[in-house]
């Protein structure tokens, strides 16, 4: 009796191990249709560890397009930033310029009409007659301590009408040493001459040095 009941214990027993292979897929049966599964323990580590691999792969490949995106995202808005203050100067050059016209065309006009207000004008035919070359100098370039000065210049001055010719560059020089001489001895006199007297001689050499470059020309 007690031999009868072990043999059939067994019976059950292998009638289960029979059955649960059949359902995992060993011999196929039903558990074929359930898919397929690793077989050994190294398979499936393997298995696992491929998976992790392509995880990784593919993460890191879309954090790689995410950079990209962004680079993109930030370059055409900085694009942007550029595009709009470019239109708001544009348009505030346009808005000015309307308003008051070309500043900078009108800043050089005026430049150059002030320079020429500061520069001093040429002798007058009085002053200098245009058809002998006689120059009438001031009372205080008369003096004596001047004519060093002053009759080189009426001499070339003289020659120039006569012969209808510019200046040589010597007699330019000349002339022109001249002049700064006239002005250093001025400048040496400015208490012994007369106030009035010394601005008027000043006035008519810087004159003079005028009508001494167009005769160089």
């Amino acid at each position: 009796m007690k031999c009868g009941t072990i043999l059939a214990v067994g019976v059950v027993l292998l009638m289960a191990v029979d059955a649960r292979a059949q359902m995992w897929g060993v011999g196929g049966g039903m558990g074929s249709d359930m898919g397929y599964h690793a077989s050994t323990v190294a398979e499936g580590e393997g298995n696992a560890m491929s998976s992790v691999t392509r995880s990784k792969g593919q993460y890191q490949l879309d954090q790689s397009k995410a950079r990209i995106n962004n680079a993109q995202a930030r370059t055409l808005e900085i694009q942007n930033r550029v595009d709009l203050a470019k239109s708001y100067f544009e348009a505030r050059s346009i808005n000015k310029q309307a308003r008051f016209g070309d500043y900078a065309e009108k800043r050089k006009k005026n430049l150059a009409r002030y320079g020429q207000e500061d520069l001093p004008t040429r002798l007058t035919s009085t002053e200098l007659d245009p058809v002998t070359g006689q120059i009438t100098w001031p009372i205080a370039l008369e003096a004596p301590t001047f004519t060093p000065y002053t009759k080189p210049i009426d001499e070339a001055f003289v020659k120039r009408a006569e012969t209808k010719a510019r200046f040589s560059y010597d007699t330019y020089q000349n002339v022109t040493k001249d002049c700064k001489d006239i002005n250093t001895e001025l400048r040496s006199q400015v208490n012994t001459i007369n106030a009035e007297n010394w601005t008027q001689a000043k006035s008519f050499v810087d004159r003079l040095r005028r009508e001494i470059k167009a005769a160089a020309s």
